[in-house]
């Protein structure tokens, strides 16, 4: 028995948008977040009938999501040894724009931390937006990506430690 359209149309509208947000944080382009965000309610919908609303429900949506965005990587990363084609994307990056005053707004602070984020590696990436955004505990993240809680806390920690390396590098970590 596959999950109620009617069930995926109410988590849609709860959580339609946190999800939204997620897939455009995976994703590097806004099509690539649409396709992205459309898969996760058609795999959604093709799945055995065992969300529970009252277990957070946006962290498994976002759980689906991750799960089809590494799918789709592996498969890049294999057609791209098999017959490279070079996209027309790349990842953006905030460079380090001087503000006059040397005060940061909460935006820019924002911008520059999601940039250090979409700079990691996706084994780095993907357990801090889990974990961040998707609100999942270690164990959820772990059971979710199939690896070890051991391997998701040291992932999160690896993924700190560049993340403030980056950020005093642009002097944030001195203030």
């Amino acid at each position: 028995m596959a999950i109620d359209p009617v069930m995926a149309e109410e988590l849609a509208t709860t959580y339609g948008a946190a999800l939204y947000g997620f897939c455009r944080k995976l994703a590097f382009t806004r099509q690539d977040a649409d396709d992205l965000y459309q898969q996760t309610f058609l795999r959604l919908l093709a799945m055995p009938a065992r969300v529970d609303l009252n277990d957070n429900p946006r962290g498994f949506l976002m759980a689906i999501a991750a799960r089809i965005w590494a799918d789709e990587r592996r498969k890049y990363a294999r057609r791209e040894r098999i017959a490279p084609i070079h996209p027309g994307w790349d990842v953006e990056t905030v460079a380090g724009a001087d503000t006059g005053g040397g005060q940061l707004t909460q935006q820019e602070l924002q911008a520059d931390v999601q940039a250090a984020v979409n700079q990691l590696a996706d084994g780095l990436r993907v357990p801090v937006l889990l974990y961040y955004m998707g609100d999942l505990s270690i164990a959820e993240i772990a059971s979710e990506l199939h690896i070890p809680a051991g391997t998701v806390k040291r992932r999160l920690y690896q993924a700190r430690q560049l993340l403030r390396q980056e950020m005093e590098a642009n002097s944030y970590g001195e203030a």
